[in-house]
């Protein structure tokens, strides 16, 4: 039976030893869980109590089906009253012993999840008493109480590891199981998704609560976004064994067969010593090979993840264009072809060379440099080092405190007022037209008018309702939030030689960094984009820019052409913005763009 599993474990009646027996089709419950004896993950309670399992070889005494799983197991097939679900744990339903087995049934565990009657995730090193989980499933508030409590269970080892993680994604109906506090050997169960709510409250006052993914394996493939970019978010930060499992992870997680007949080395063989040196550049060759094979498969969506900060490929001849995740990046995350310009580049792909990609080409001939902070005095603004306290503070609604998306929008629209009613007469112009970008002043596409008349009554009046219409550009805004700072942003607005305004915002803006990949000290674009290329690959151009389809682009910061024609990548960025595409042609016509090999 193709994509369902070959063995599972049985049990007739509450409390007898289970039975390990070819599956026939009877419905089961697939077990997530982590794996016994590793350092630093102490098992509590029941937890700690092996079982017995009948095998055709006699008795086994396990360690991976744990005392407090039974008793899970049991608790919810009493609650049933009929038929009792059969148990499909990965250790023993599956022949460890035979590489082979191993290898086809890892291959299909997108199947043998989706398909399981339900998912139980065994967090088996916390507990919980039932007055704590009266407080998350009971009105839910974020109080330091509740956020402390959401962070103990998150601390749990099974959200570290990229299995896991994996497992969740790949199930229709998953429920965490946690240890009753004061009887171990009681079960108290928390739906995922209820969880994953309490979290999303608690973020809006504390950013630095990860965002997990949803399980999926209930949704048809017809209907589901699976990009690189989502899959590899999933397990990149994640905790695995071997790092090169990833890579069959992000296919598993794909529902893509790819087979590699040997691992990627492109920056240093795997059978170096374990040293960090050689852990980075494992790591750096499993990103290899997904951005290759995204580019393959005609996925764009690691491009729009090339922006972020510290991105491990900036400098790396060849792969100065690739990227490295952003978990919660629904930009790169929900990237589809029909959105954007991916029919006027038929040719993408991953040459010897570099990247060879079309797109729109430009020059910047102006760069202002912001800075927004907030302090005691209230919010401060810093243009090209010069530091404004902003004095506009009209009475805002509470929705535009309440999320931190919200704050950050209210912030930038104060400090855009404020540069285009005293700042100088470029920097004026680049805020008024960041504020058509930000208020959808016009049914623009590629670049809007300036806003005229009095700004600072505008806004006074927008800010003095519910920020309605503009949560959605709220939400596009989170790539200004450098390191989840909730006070400080920095990004620079440009003016092209064709005379566009953009917002840009990423690792093109970083400081320069200290040594390129010859271990030679040489100029970034970080600071200093003035004369530099700006270069959008039409795979990761809007047709439409503007709210609820993208809001943002994300470009190249790009040298000229070397003595072979290539581009050196510098640097990449995200922002408000597209460069026109139409000034200098003559007689109009479809419009191809460039076509550039970018190393």
């Amino acid at each position: 039976m193709q994509g369902l599993p070959l063995r599972v474990l049985i049990s007739h009646d509450s409390g007898k030893p289970y039975e390990l027996v070819p599956y026939t089709g009877q419905p089961y419950i697939a077990i997530s869980y982590c794996w016994p004896a590793k350092s630093g993950f102490e098992r509590i309670g029941a937890s700690k109590l092996r079982t017995t399992i009948q095998t055709s070889h006699g008795p086994v005494i396990s360690e991976h089906f744990s005392q407090f799983m039974a008793n899970t197991v049991d608790a919810y097939n009493s609650s049933l009253g009929g038929n009792r679900c059969a148990v499909w744990i990965d250790y023993h339903c599956i022949n460890q012993r035979d590489r082979e087995e191993t290898a086809a049934q890892v291959a299909i565990l997108q199947h043998i999840y989706a398909r399981a009657h339900a998912t139980f995730i065994i967090l088996e090193d916390i507990s919980l008493s039932t007055e704590e989980l009266t407080l998350l499933v009971s009105g839910f508030r974020s109080t330091p109480r509740s956020v402390s409590l959401l962070r103990r269970i998150i601390s749990a080892r099974w959200f570290e590891r990229a299995w896991c993680s994996q497992e969740l994604v790949l199930s229709c109906k998953a429920t965490l199981y946690l240890q009753d506090t004061g009887n171990p050997s009681i079960a108290h169960g928390l739906i995922v998704d209820t969880l994953w709510t309490c979290l999303d409250i608690a973020r809006n006052t504390d950013a630095s609560i990860p965002v997990f993914s949803q399980a999926r394996g209930s949704v048809p493939d017809a209907i589901l976004v699976k990009t690189t970019a989502w899959a590899l978010g999933i397990v990149h930060h994640l905790g695995c064994s071997d790092e090169y499992d990833k890579v069959s992870l992000i296919f598993n997680i794909l529902r893509y067969v790819f087979l590699f007949r040997d691992r990627p080395n492109a920056f240093s063989s795997d059978t170096a010593p374990p040293i960090p040196e050689h852990v980075e550049n494992v790591r750096l060759n499993v990103l290899k090979m997904a951005n290759v094979t995204s580019i393959t498969r005609r996925d764009a969506s690691m491009l729009l993840l090339n922006h972020i900060p510290n991105n491990p490929f900036q400098g790396k001849r060849g792969f100065g264009w690739a990227g490295a995740p952003l978990r919660g990046d629904q930009t790169a995350e929900w990237w589809i072809p029909k959105d954007y310009d991916v029919a006027h580049d038929p040719d993408l792909a991953v040459t010897p060379s570099g990247l060879l990609a079309r797109g729109v080409l430009a020059r910047i001939d102006q760069e202002h440099e912001w800075r927004l902070y907030r302090d005691n005095e209230g919010l401060h603004v810093s243009m090209d080092s010069s530091v404004h306290l902003v004095s506009l503070c009209p009475s805002v609604h509470a929705r535009w405190t309440h999320a931190l998306d919200a704050q950050l929008l209210r912030d930038l629209l104060l400090a855009t007022v404020n540069v285009a009613e005293g700042g100088s007469l470029s920097a004026a112009h680049h805020a008024r037209v960041v504020l058509g970008y930000l208020l959808e002043h016009e049914d623009y596409i590629l670049q809007p008018e300036p806003i005229q008349g009095d700004l600072s009554l505008l806004v006074t009046q927008i800010l003095a309702e519910v920020p309605g219409r503009l949560t959605h550009i709220a939400r596009a805004l989170r790539f200004l939030r450098r390191g989840q700072s909730r006070v400080d942003i920095t990004f620079s607005t440009v003016l092209l030689a064709e005379g566009s305004v953009l917002l840009v915002s990423g690792n093109g803006t970083d400081p320069p960094a200290d040594a390129d990949h010859d271990g030679h000290r040489r100029e970034t674009a970080g600071g200093k984009l003035r004369g530099r290329l700006l270069f959008q690959p039409f795979v990761t151009r809007p047709k439409m820019f503007s709210p609820p389809t993208v809001m943002t682009a994300n470009s190249m910061i790009l040298e000229d052409k070397d003595a072979d024609g290539v581009h050196r990548c510098v640097g990449c960025v995200r922002g408000l913005g597209m460069i026109f595409e139409y000034v200098g042609l003559e007689g109009g016509g479809d419009f191809q763009g460039e076509q550039l090999c970018i190393a």
